[in-house]
């Protein structure tokens, strides 16, 4: 099945009630367990390419082997630019071939995030790719404590929410209703109300960042009210290093015994969460309602906005 646009996937997801995951790739390990358990469950799937992860791998090299396994994968696959830092992120992004751009000025005041998204959406719709913007704040970082968020909670307003997107044009939009990035410290209190305004407010999918650490029911609640992508990492990250941890035996028969062992068990998770979301068995409907993309090669008119 081809590689696809993400905007129409989201789409199918956003009308039906269910939620795509978007899982973290950080290596050919968690790339292929990724795309076997959405085989296996037969589910479309988002490829998350973090820009705060670039420090640990060459994009360079990643990156092409994430659409080389989206494009010869038997289900419906979007690659996606997660919290990109510039423009030119997000055409570095698309000419690899995503199908899906964030670059992420939720820190700035509502104007500049107003601003800076609306070039990328501009840059990005040229080509037919997909664009998420976040508002309001979600503190942290991949992989790191709750307790040492170096901003404090800013939560999305349901008005400035309706204002932004009529503004911008973004595809999806990512909000702040209570969840970190990272390892979320005690029990996670989500504002479902505020949730609920928001989508009534603005009528497009609704994107949570720091999946990790919420219960069924909370996931559950969260795609009732709009959520149709889910980004998920620091559990799968996680989860490898305990599983390393708990099996030092592992090691025992090879390096290679280790890597086979660590992709079984980020495979079983994700496909923990494909049956949770409710994504599993959707594909063949799914591609029926995407575009593929094109092969990779960026729209001509395609340029960085000054």
């Amino acid at each position: 099945m081809p590689l696809v646009h993400m905007k129409d996937m989201l789409g199918h997801a956003y009308r039906h009630a269910y939620a795509v995951g978007a899982f973290g790739v950080v290596t050919l390990d968690f790339l292929e367990a990724i795309i076997k358990a959405a085989e296996n469950y037969r589910a479309p799937v988002i490829l998350n390419l973090a820009e705060s992860h670039f420090d640990y791998y060459d994009f360079d090299l990643l990156a092409p082997a994430a659409v080389a396994a989206a494009r010869r994968a038997r289900v419906p696959v979007a690659i996606h630019l997660d919290h990109g830092r510039s423009l030119e992120s997000a055409e570095r992004a698309i000419r690899c071939g995503f199908s899906g751009v964030m670059v992420d000025c939720s820190d700035q005041p509502f104007e500049d995030n107003l601003r800076l998204t609306r070039e990328v959406a501009t840059l990005a719709h040229a080509s037919g790719v997909a664009v998420e913007a976040e508002l309001g704040y979600v503190p942290g970082g991949e992989g790191e404590n709750a307790e040492n968020l170096s901003h404090e909670f800013e939560y999305t307003s349901h008005s400035e929410a309706r204002v932004f997107v009529a503004r911008t044009g973004v595809d999806c939009l990512a909000v702040s209703i209570g969840t970190v990035h990272g390892r979320m410290k005690g029990a996670p209190r989500l504002d479902y109300a505020r949730l609920a305004k928001i989508n009534e407010a603005v009528g497009i999918p609704l994107v949570i960042h720091g999946g990790s650490g919420l219960s069924d029911e909370q996931f559950r609640k969260l795609i009732a009210n709009g959520v149709a992508k889910i980004n998920y990492y620091t559990a799968l990250s996680d989860l490898a290093v305990q599983h390393i941890r708990d099996n030092p035996g592992i090691g025992d028969n090879g390096y290679m015994a280790l890597k086979r062992s660590i992709r079984e068990a980020v495979r079983a998770e994700v496909e923990r969460c494909i049956r949770l979301w409710g994504s599993g068995g959707r594909a063949a409907e799914v591609l029926e309602q995407c575009r593929p993309l094109n092969d990779g090669k960026a729209s001509p008119d395609i340029r960085a906005i000054g």
